[in-house]
């Protein structure tokens, strides 16, 4: 679906994710936790009030927290899928730690994933994350699939596209 076919709505649910990577980015550059590869997500913006930056930081550790959690009761032997990805750089975070796990599968709008996707063709410190050595990682019409990493663009209100792309991208029951 292209973006001319996008209402009104959508294109305000759609504009959250740069806002949202813009005050992640701030709360970042502030100290508030480190995240290596929101840089590269975000131009860096005007400096945000500190309940936002509280605000995504309680989010963000929240989220963390409740991970490693999950990942420490099932191994890494299993997939997390984040829907609404955004720029999240939660896939990154992870590999940078002994909790990357065996799946992880990111849905959001097309118009989202295409620009991440986009990103992370042109960055080689995320790339190299996603491809092992001798791995393929396969671009194709705004999305992005690797062994063990797939982006998959899709509306999240339609319920049996999300479970085609979800089967696609190897996801178990």
């Amino acid at each position: 679906m292209d973006s001319s076919m996008w209402s009104t709505e959508d294109e305000a649910i759609i504009t959250t994710n740069t806002e949202a990577t813009e005050c992640k980015r701030c709360a970042v550059e502030l100290g508030y936790w480190k995240d290596e590869y929101i840089c590269y997500f975000a131009k860096r913006g005007e400096r945000k009030a500190p309940e936002i930056n509280r605000g995504y930081y309680a989010r963000v550790r929240a989220m963390e927290m409740f991970i490693h959690q999950f990942l420490e009761r099932c191994g890494t032997k299993c997939q997390i899928i984040n829907l609404g990805c955004g720029f999240d750089t939660l896939y990154w975070r992870l590999k940078d730690t002994t909790q990357a796990v065996s799946n992880f599968i990111e849905l959001d709008f097309p118009a989202v994933t295409s620009k991440k996707c986009h990103i992370i063709k042109r960055n080689k410190q995320l790339l190299e994350k996603i491809c092992k050595e001798d791995g393929e990682v396969a671009f194709r019409a705004g999305e992005l699939h690797a062994d063990g990493y797939h982006l998959v663009g899709c509306d999240l209100r339609c319920p049996g596209e999300v479970r085609r792309q979800l089967a696609a991208a190897g996801a178990g029951a």
